[in-house]
């Protein structure tokens, strides 16, 4: 069931970044007036994952004394880090 969420969650927001780029390249499928929508979207999600890159940090640092990748952090957010300190040793 973790895995299914973590996944999930990968799968969801590759949808995400993908529509934003084609948007953002006027190739979306998206009708016009929802671009905006999935633009302001990813601006949120972008920030959260921010936020959390900066939160987690030090958490996953004491838990797996390995560094955490901001840019995996930007991409996944805890479909990144949840499963470095869910890992058992």
């Amino acid at each position: 069931m973790f895995n299914l969420i973590i996944y999930s969650t990968k799968v969801l927001l590759v949808g995400l970044w993908l529509m934003v780029i084609l948007g953002l390249v006027s190739l979306s499928p998206l009708p016009a007036q929802y671009q905006f929508y999935a633009l302001a979207l990813a601006s949120v999600v972008l920030l959260v994952h921010l936020v959390e890159y900066f939160v987690m940090k030090a958490k996953v640092l004491s838990k797996t004394k390995t560094q955490m990748s901001f840019i995996q952090t930007m991409l996944w957010g805890f479909g990144y880090w949840l499963p470095l300190i869910n890992t058992k040793p």
